[in-house]
């Protein structure tokens, strides 16, 4: 029988297991209210074989017997070097039967929570992320971005900004949606998906002064992709006219095609036509001399261009969302006027 008199339960436990041992004590502070400790005596069953499970358990004290369908047994102890995982929790239908063998001290966290917060460690390594509490304001001014907007528009969008809770798997944009207001993170984590032949692939992972859902904003097409907090934390939300008026409008740069071919003969950095259009669109009607990125692939293939060189974008309504994508990431980017008829 399962004892719902809950036992202590302290950040240094929890780090002992993967994923939380990439974590600092205070983000697994921050987490504490998602989990749930609790004793079991000896001769129960924590899980049977089969049964689908929304919660993934961590054994702390105790020894445990797991069997498979053909009833052999694998012993996991508390105390074990080896037990870093959490018990038979590769699939959400359990592959073995959890039975206790003496009375254990357990703790358990959503499914849904646990693979969040794996998610967020590991593209945090990847991307080379700081785990640090750092200042968000620090972070987001001192982005690429921000170079090219007025002091006293900084100013003014600090005052525009409104305060949001929210909550470890809380969805904060979902793909498909109209978009209203950008966000940034003030404290928490949070990961970036998108659905690619009926699956969602792992995009990135966010943190602290992370700028996002400006993309749709800028584009006026709905949003490309679902945003789910990794964690408890705080978000600083605007909205589209306030983000027009005060990042959109100043960062954004126009050529007109006049212009174009005298920055392509006369310019002295080297000049690139991007077409932010979809392959098949660029297929059917080519623009002479534009390499073609689409939208959807522009910021996982930065790695592909140069700082060295300006581009222009073309591509319709899309072209404003590049070319602001660009400039974030430090790239020097113009918006080609379209053609009137």
């Amino acid at each position: 029988m399962e004892d719902n008199n809950s036992p202590e339960l302290s950040p240094l436990q929890i780090q002992r297991f993967i994923p939380f041992d990439e974590l600092s004590e205070n983000t697994i502070a921050e987490l504490m209210p998602h989990f749930r400790a609790y004793r079991a005596e000896a001769k129960k069953m924590l899980f049977k074989r089969g049964t689908e499970d929304d919660e993934c358990h961590f054994l702390l004290e105790g020894e445990v017997d797991l069997a498979d369908d053909q009833f052999r047994i694998t012993k996991i102890k508390g105390d074990d070097d080896e037990n870093f995982l959490a018990l038979d929790a590769s699939h959400a239908i359990h592959r073995h039967a959890a039975i206790t063998q003496v009375p254990c001290q357990l703790f358990a966290i959503r499914r849904q929570y646990l693979e969040l917060i794996t998610t967020w460690s590991e593209l945090r390594q990847s991307y080379e992320l700081d785990e640090s509490e750092s200042d968000w304001l620090e972070a987001l001014l001192t982005s690429s971005l921000f170079n090219r907007v007025p002091p006293g528009n900084i100013q003014k969008l600090l005052s525009r900004f409104n305060e949001r809770e929210v909550t470890l798997g809380e969805v904060i944009i979902r793909e498909g949606e109209e978009g209203n207001e950008c966000y940034v993170i003030k404290c928490g984590r949070a990961v970036v998906t998108r659905k690619t032949n009926n699956r969602s692939e792992t995009l990135a992972a966010l943190s602290n002064g992370n700028l996002f859902g400006e993309d749709a904003l800028i584009s006026n097409l709905p949003r490309n992709a679902t945003i789910t907090m990794s964690s408890d934390g705080v978000l600083m939300t605007l909205t589209k006219d306030d983000f027009d008026t005060l990042l959109k409008n100043p960062v954004l740069e126009y050529v007109s095609q006049s212009e174009l071919e005298h920055l392509i003969e006369e310019g002295e950095t080297g000049t690139v036509l991007l077409d932010v259009r979809t392959t098949q669109e660029a297929g059917v009607s080519a623009i002479p001399r534009a390499q073609c990125i689409p939208l959807g692939q522009l910021r996982s293939r930065l790695d592909e261009l140069s700082k060295a060189f300006v581009y222009v974008v073309c591509g319709e309504g899309r072209a404003e969302a590049a070319a602001y994508i660009l400039t974030e990431a430090g790239f020097q980017a113009r918006v080609l006027k379209p053609v009137k008829a």
